[in-house]
């Protein structure tokens, strides 16, 4: 059983976030997998780097999309992105020094910061690109000149 589960109503409907999400749920429990079997500490950083360049390649992706769309809420997400980033490198650096309380308190950690995120601040956005995109279509009377740039999934 994965440690942590995709459910539908994480999803934001904007198919490349979506996508995305779907990936750090891949690698967190990738991550979990590679600690319960007792893996060296060596492939626990390694899946835990991999983990953490995803992060940040999404998070890049993520705040181009609310960048070039004007998401009013921009800079708080790229704050909260910032923290994360910066919480999850300061337990690995604890891991690094073979700390047992980071090794236990950073799956929890990741797993409700990604939950609650999406849940939380990710709808925010498909919400925002839906509204856009349902005005840009009804300014327009044209559906196809009115979306935004990227592909939205209908709830």
């Amino acid at each position: 059983m994965a440690f942590l589960s995709w459910r539908k109503d994480y999803e934001v409907g904007v198919a490349q976030i979506d996508a995305e999400h779907h990936g750090l749920f891949d690698l967190i429990n990738a991550f979990h997998d590679t600690r319960a079997r007792g893996d060296s500490r060596r492939e626990v950083a390694l899946v835990l780097n991999r983990l953490v360049a995803y992060a940040e390649e999404h998070f890049q992706h993520e705040e181009k999309l609310m960048s070039e769309n004007g998401y009013p809420n921009l800079e708080m997400h790229r704050e909260q992105h910032g923290e994360l980033v910066a919480s999850i490198f300061a337990i690995n650096e604890r891991l690094a020094a073979d700390t047992v309380k980071a090794s236990t308190e950073i799956l929890p950690f990741i797993k409700n910061w990604l939950v609650e995120h999406i849940v939380k601040n990710d709808m925010d956005i498909g919400d925002f690109l839906r509204l856009k995109s349902r005005q840009a279509a009804a300014q327009s009377g044209d559906q196809a000149q009115g979306e935004p740039k990227l592909e939205l999934e209908r709830p």
